[in-house]
């Protein structure tokens, strides 16, 4: 127990150094330039040591490279940030237009890319394209698609990273569904979340009922809301720690973690290409469960080369408040804080019971991060819950419904099943 805390804290001390780093040498744009690897540079550098370019494109070049056309768009919120959209278009364009669209959200740190890295085989954007269906994989504000604001700029403007999940549900998901919505002509859409994907969508619900309306079903990866049995060994740490962890941060002037254009994400992806049993695919193992060898090395590499994708650090505390709490609340501002936007003296629970719209949710029993208990109290809350779907696989964790090849038999099929159930 007190190697794995070592390893923690050696782990969370190094980010916070090379994210420090960012900060102080963002002043320079030379010095800038040579840590920013999301260059023509960087791509020779990558390709001279070999890297597998999946690792390194993005979501156009890959769905082109394999086969499938795609759109990028851009959606405004309430609140002035700037989304990217890009949508996949169906194989079958005789019949997409009887479909309903289905709107992809991705996880934590995470982006749209990360339903297509798995490639064309059985990478979930690509599936449902081939299926007839008209894909819209959605990225929320401050991810390295979406970082864009009408007035605000990342890299000068605190405010810009003053959000959480709460923000990613009350404006970027309300926005992205009525974009998409009125573009398509269509009254109702289906929705796809994983891990904090399925998050934003309980916010949304709950916080802006009359959206259930807008939505035909729901599908749930790896579902988040309560925390109260998440045992990952890496954010409970943090979680029972946050506090000081805060204060380090704050010191630091620290607003955005992990993103893809500091110097972390660059070492990040090189140890993954060299090491990534040994170094990202035991880092998937401690923090989401997921059984050593259940992922192909080479799409350890690929995967890793598209995470961390960025956040705030309010988005990281806010999810501390929630294992901590044991409870699914809005974000403690504090009493003051409290009082000026909520008017009361502590944050308000999400009412989950407002998600009116059909549900269904899929789990599994190694899944770190969504733990069964969590689930269940999830599901005994939720009033239009079509199943809970257990994933038959005693080892299936938190990330193998995005990069496990054995989700062409156990997820994807069930999916398409419901979708087509649905499409009515």
């Amino acid at each position: 127990m007190e190697l794995v805390r070592s390893v923690i804290v050696f782990y969370v001390i190094v980010l916070i150094l090379i994210t420090v780093n960012n900060v102080t040498t963002s002043g320079s744009k030379q010095e800038a330039r040579l840590l920013s690897y999301m260059i023509p540079e960087a791509r020779d550098l990558k390709r001279a040591l070999g890297l597998n370019e999946d690792s390194y494109l993005n979501f156009t070049e890959l769905t082109t490279k394999y086969g499938y056309k795609s759109e990028e768009h851009t959606v405004t919120t309430e609140d002035g940030y700037i989304l990217t959209i890009f949508k996949i278009l169906s194989k079958c364009d005789d019949n997409s237009s009887q479909s309903y669209p289905i709107l992809l959200m991705h996880g934590l740190i995470d982006s749209s890319d990360v339903f297509i890295v798995a490639g064309a085989e059985f990478g979930l954007g690509y599936v449902l394209a081939r299926n007839c269906y008209d894909v819209w994989a959605v990225n929320h504000r401050g991810n390295t698609y979406s970082r864009r604001h009408i007035s605000l700029d990342p890299d000068k403007d605190i405010q810009f990273w003053d959000y959480t999940f709460d923000e990613h549900g009350n404006f970027d998901l309300p926005a992205s569904i009525d974009y998409i919505l009125q573009l398509t002509g269509k009254q109702k859409l289906f929705y796809m979340g994983h891990s904090q994907g399925t998050t934003n969508f309980f916010v949304m619900s709950s916080l802006k009922p009359e959206y259930n309306k807008k939505i035909q079903l729901s599908i749930h990866l790896a579902p988040v809301a309560w925390m109260t049995h998440m045992n990952s060994p890496v954010p409970r740490a943090l979680a029972l720690n946050s506090r000081q962890v805060k204060e380090i941060l704050d010191a630091a002037g620290l607003r955005e973690l992990l993103a893809k254009h500091q110097l972390t994400h660059f070492l990040t992806e090189i140890l993954c290409h060299f090491a990534p049993d040994a170094v990202c695919g035991m880092t998937y193992t401690l923090s989401t469960g997921l059984q050593p060898g259940s992922i192909k090395p080479k799409l350890i590499s690929v995967a890793f080369g598209h995470l961390l994708s960025g956040t705030s650090t309010k988005n990281l505390l806010h999810f501390a408040q929630l294992i901590v709490s044991k409870k699914f609340k809005r974000f403690d501002e504090g009493l003051d804080g409290n009082m000026k936007r909520y008017n009361t003296r502590k944050p308000p629970l999400y009412n989950v019971s407002q998600i009116t719209s059909p549900v269904v949710l899929m789990s599994a029993r190694n899944d770190l991060l969504s733990n069964l208990k969590d689930v269940e109290t999830l599901t005994s809350k939720l009033p239009n819950l079509v199943e809970n779907y257990i994933v038959p696989i005693r080892k299936w964790s938190h990330v193998n419904y995005v990069y496990d090849e054995r989700a062409q038999e156990y997820v994807n099929p069930k999916i398409l099943e419901y979708l087509k159930r649905y499409n009515v």
